[in-house]
């Protein structure tokens, strides 16, 4: 068990890293320190030669809302119809309801500069950028939750890439990953269950 207080303050935080669906539009953080807070998580994130490929983009207010309120449904009727949307829009606009929603992109110009510069290693560079926008979201969540937010990561991307390349003028590079709904926690997370940690961490040569 972790002994010294910065340990200790570093577990609980990951700990308490959760799921959260119940948010609300409360204040935490004021607007500009919030997306000072969030640039400064992406910027410590770990990349593959440091090549820096995660990109964000922070949809607060009528942005975040129209988001889901708008773009998502708009994207879904088309897959799943209007009675699959129906269906879909208590969900919706529960993330409607939270503050924020942070949109998580890999640069792939810069993946592709990687892969000519380093052909050795042109197959993985792809698999690190993966790991990077890891990286970059486990870094924003947890930070968001030691300021006090509840978040959940959501995947509608591959519907909504290419509204919100058009709407916000993003290069045509950036690949979508993951969206990060964000927001005051109404509730806390459901019970979590973990197997066995010696399943999971196996360790060799270390003393009793």
């Amino acid at each position: 068990m972790a002994s010294t207080t910065a340990t200790k303050e570093f577990l609980q935080v990951i700990q308490n890293r959760r799921t959260i669906y119940a948010l609300s539009k409360k204040t935490i953080l004021p607007d500009d320190v919030l997306i000072k807070y969030i640039q400064e998580l992406v910027r410590e994130a770990p990349s593959s030669f440091n090549v820096m490929s995660s990109r964000c983009v922070v949809l607060l207010g009528a942005h975040h809302d129209k988001y889901w309120g708008e773009l998502v449904p708009g994207a879904l009727v088309s897959i799943v119809g209007e009675e699959g949307l129906a269906a879909m829009r208590p969900k919706l606009e529960a993330f409607r309801q939270g503050y924020g929603t942070i949109l998580f992109f890999e640069d792939q110009q810069l993946i592709k500069a990687q892969q000519e510069q380093y052909p050795t290693y042109a197959p993985s560079f792809p698999i690190w950028s993966l790991h990077s926008s890891g990286m970059a979201q486990i870094y924003v969540w947890s930070g968001l939750e030691a300021a006090g937010y509840g978040a959940s990561l959501q995947h509608y991307g591959n519907l909504t890439s290419d509204a919100l390349k058009q709407q916000y003028k993003l290069p045509a590079s950036y690949q979508i990953q993951s969206e990060m709904v964000f927001g005051y926690p109404e509730q806390g997370a459901q019970e979590k269950t973990y197997n066995p940690d010696h399943e999971r961490v196996i360790a060799y040569g270390h003393s009793a």
